[in-house]
């Protein structure tokens, strides 16, 4: 039987999420004797050369794993992990992504699927040797995979999927961070009357109405909305 290549991008600073890929590899290559697998991994952008602009033009790859708290210094072209992930799936359409996030939230994963959509995605928590193992697995298939605390808040997500769109949750996401409501107008883009009317809705949606602002943040952050 002819040898299976697969050439991989891992984009990891976490050193024990690193050794936990190349456990995860060596479990792969036992289960699939005709595989090989070959690989590009990166721990330190300032470290490594050629730029990391060059590695995407230059290369190929069947599959991505990224850390999206993975450090890009300003200099790339592409200098937020996100913006960098949309960018490889756009150049490999036809790789499989594994993202690895950390403290996720419910507003933060919109996002990741609004810019880049991955195959898998892995709650930094939830990352012991087995999920790992698991997601490399589901790789090989062209599946998909979310680890429990990801499934948890995708939960909540269609929960209030046609309750909520990206206003509510700019609206939300710009008071956690304790902007004030006469600043929201400048923030997410909608008059002050309307914000006011969508508040008012959120605070039923979320049972704290009659309550504060800061009652409804706890709320909403107690979810894991933001």
């Amino acid at each position: 039987m002819a040898a299976n290549t697969l050439k991989y991008l891992l984009l990891e600073h976490l050193s024990i999420l690193r050794d936990g890929f190349h456990l995860g590899l060596k479990h792969m290559a036992i289960q699939h004797p005709d595989l090989i697998l070959k690989g590009i991994e990166i721990s330190d952008i300032n470290a490594d050369k050629p730029t990391l602009n060059q590695l995407i033009a230059n290369n190929s790859f069947h599959f991505i794993w990224m850390n999206l708290d993975f450090p890009i210094p300003l200099h790339e072209k592409k200098h937020t992990p996100i913006s960098l992930l949309s960018s490889l799936k756009n150049s490999y359409p036809e790789a499989h992504i594994i993202a690895i996030t950390g403290n996720t939230k419910v507003y933060f994963l919109r996002k990741i699927f609004q810019k880049v959509n991955p195959h898998c995605i892995l709650e930094l928590v939830d990352c012991d040797q087995q999920t790992i193992v698991n997601a490399l697995n589901v790789t090989l298939k062209k599946e998909v995979y979310y680890s429990p605390t990801i499934m948890k808040l995708l939960h909540n997500f269609l929960k209030t999927f046609d309750a909520m769109d990206q206003a509510d949750y700019s609206i939300l996401h710009e008071l956690s961070l304790g902007t004030p409501v006469t600043a929201l107008p400048e923030k997410v883009f909608l008059s002050h009357s309307t914000i006011l009317s969508r508040r008012t809705k959120l605070k039923e949606l979320f049972k704290v109405y009659g309550k504060s602002d800061t009652e409804l943040i706890r709320e909403v952050k107690m979810q894991g909305y933001v």
